[in-house]
């Protein structure tokens, strides 16, 4: 079943994703073609598509840093989900270029060839807005004060397409951490568990917001086809709040272990992302592991409210953490990552 918006003419709606053979946008996109929607993925030649290997869509060749490659992806959409970006890179100026200035190209693009367009989504970040001070989530309408460089490059990317707010109409989607299927970031806690250790980055107990991507899916197909959501900004979560101490447990308890506690004192876990991430650099491979990201886990509150979500878009989470991670698990079993 296609969105609930009338189309003209009897043709499948033309859903447009950048970066749709990445883990959020290879969730999108096989959702969105069993809702019936024709998709149109942007990729480069060199692209990895396992993840949507047995999906029907229709591959265009471009790349958001080359502008003259992407007139043919946006002229015949009507929507445009922008899932494309780095979450790991060498420095703040190889973020910004491929998550504000790649943004930028697409969003140009758009506004000057796509003139059937419907809504063009940016799916930036919560790290654009950053973690909260106080153990309470954090709105929408707060000033968002982001701790790495990738969160300021999400930030940037945000800021360009709002600039285009009056030639394209815009959303902008902030997830928490995303989980599921596919994903490799969780994937480093269930492997943690599975070894017996329960992680704790300091003595104090942190507290995060979690989507799974299914839900993740759901809330932006939500704004897309939403009137309500042209110029917004959204947190879409799957839980506003839970200890990322309960998280892991809670993976033990899908996974049938014992844990206990390792303590990485918050000093020792910046030190370890200076030196990985130094010597990645010099081995010439992005880092795995930064100081950046160091910063972003030593802070204790990334919390985020979706109420503004549920109130304009009618979004509500379906799964439960619990049974998504054991979903989750399951598949990472299958695939034999575990």
């Amino acid at each position: 079943m296609v969105s609930s918006q009338n189309h003209a003419d009897d043709r499948s709606p033309v859903a447009l994703i950048t970066g749709g053979n990445g883990f959020v946008g290879s969730h999108l996109a096989h959702r969105l073609t069993e809702l019936g929607y024709t998709v149109h993925l942007l990729l480069r030649s060199t692209s990895n598509r396992d993840n949507i290997k047995g999906l029907d869509y229709k591959t265009i060749i471009g790349d958001l840093r080359s502008a003259a490659s992407m007139s043919e992806a946006v002229s015949g959409a009507d929507y445009i989900f922008h899932s494309a970006g780095v979450i790991k890179a060498g420095s703040a100026a190889e973020f910004h270029k491929v998550n504000a200035d790649g943004t930028e190209n697409l969003i140009r693009i758009t506004a000057e060839h796509a003139k059937h367009l419907k809504q063009f989504v940016y799916i930036s970040s919560q790290a654009a807005a950053g973690p909260c001070q106080k153990k309470r989530p954090k709105s929408e309408a707060e000033p968002p004060v982001p701790v790495s460089d990738y969160g300021r490059s999400k930030l940037a990317g945000e800021k360009v397409v709002l600039r285009y707010g009056d030639r394209v109409p815009v959303t902008i989607i902030r997830p928490p951490a995303v989980f599921g299927p596919r994903d490799q970031g969780i994937l480093q806690f269930f492997k943690a568990v599975k070894t017996g250790f329960l992680l704790k980055f300091g003595r104090k107990e942190p507290f995060v917001s979690l989507v799974y991507a299914k839900d993740l899916v759901e809330g932006i197909i939500a704004a897309a086809t939403s009137d309500k959501s042209i110029g917004e900004t959204f947190f879409i979560n799957s839980i506003d709040e839970i200890s990322q101490w309960r998280v892991q447990e809670l993976i033990a308890e899908v996974m049938n272990v014992e844990v206990k506690p390792l303590l990485i004192p918050i000093p020792l876990l910046k030190l370890a992302g200076s030196v990985v991430g130094g010597l990645d650099k010099m081995l010439g491979h992005v880092p795995s592991f930064s100081r950046d990201k160091a910063e972003e886990l030593s802070c204790r509150y990334w919390l985020s409210s979706s109420e503004k979500a549920e109130k304009l878009l009618d979004y509500s989470p379906r799964w439960s953490i619990k049974d998504a991670l054991r979903v989750t698990y399951r598949w990472y079993e299958n695939h034999r990552w575990l």
